[in-house]
């Protein structure tokens, strides 16, 4: 399934559609799909066409400082965070968006949450360690009590994660947590976490466009900006996928 959910949404993305534009005129030999197939991937590819979708994607959840944040037993860090390499020496880690890792950290350390939760990510073509060994390995290392350190089981996605939440909730009784994700995947995370009983209290962070500004820059066409649009367009795939299932 885990395989479906990363290639079905190349259909729809831009350079899927961009690919099918191409595809049909070379059967029918149209001028106009050829220009509407450089007119949308001039158009994908501007960096203010990535910002107005990523802003879209992040205006639900916006910056709030964390005294706001009620208390919980738990705070629960979502995956995504990590990459890295096999080598003769052992793994590599390569260090990504650490913002969930230092927010959990953060609501710890404000007394807003008793445990962090860290979420045993792994998807099944990767030979990395759970991405979770490796955050609880860094958070013992900066101070952190072991104890206060709690790991799911293996996960592929934010369903598999929310279904492991909530196993551990109950077998250990917490009531309550406080979800720590990027703010453009807090509303997928927060209905996904819904839809499998868990009672949360979201908490977004890594922000991306929201509080950022335009620029000249932002009107000239460039491969970063076509890949931060279909990235995005990606996200809202999979809000609809959940919210037809809801």
């Amino acid at each position: 399934m885990i395989y479906l959910h990363k290639l079905l949404p190349l259909i729809v993305s831009p350079l899927g559609f961009i690919c099918l534009l191409l595809l049909i005129n070379i059967k029918w030999r149209q001028v106009r799909l050829t220009i509407a197939a450089l007119a949308c991937l001039i158009i994908f590819s501007f960096p203010v066409t990535a910002s107005f979708i990523w802003s879209s994607l992040e205006k639900d959840y916006p910056y709030r400082p964390v005294q706001e944040l009620e208390i919980h037993k738990a705070v629960v860090v979502l995956g995504g965070m990590l990459g890295g390499f096999e080598t003769v020496d052992g793994i590599v880690t390569q260090w990504g968006n650490l913002d969930r890792f230092f927010t959990g950290l953060k609501i710890l350390d404000a007394g807003k949450a008793e445990y962090i939760i860290f979420v045993s990510t792994k998807l099944p073509w990767s030979d990395l360690p759970p991405e979770s060994e490796v955050l609880k390995s860094l958070a013992i290392r900066m101070g952190i009590d072991p104890k206060q350190i709690l790991l799911s089981g293996i996960v592929e996605n934010t369903a598999d994660e929310a279904r492991a939440v909530h196993r551990m909730m109950e077998s250990i009784g917490i009531p309550s947590i406080i979800l720590v994700t990027s703010s453009f995947h807090m509303p997928r995370a927060k209905l996904i976490f819904d839809q499998a009983n868990v009672v949360s209290e979201p908490y977004p962070t890594d922000f991306k466009e929201l509080y950022r500004t335009y620029t000249w820059q932002s009107f000239i066409p460039n491969a970063s900006a076509f890949q931060r649009t279909s990235s995005g367009i990606r996200e809202y795939i999979g809000r609809i996928y959940y919210w037809i299932r809801t």
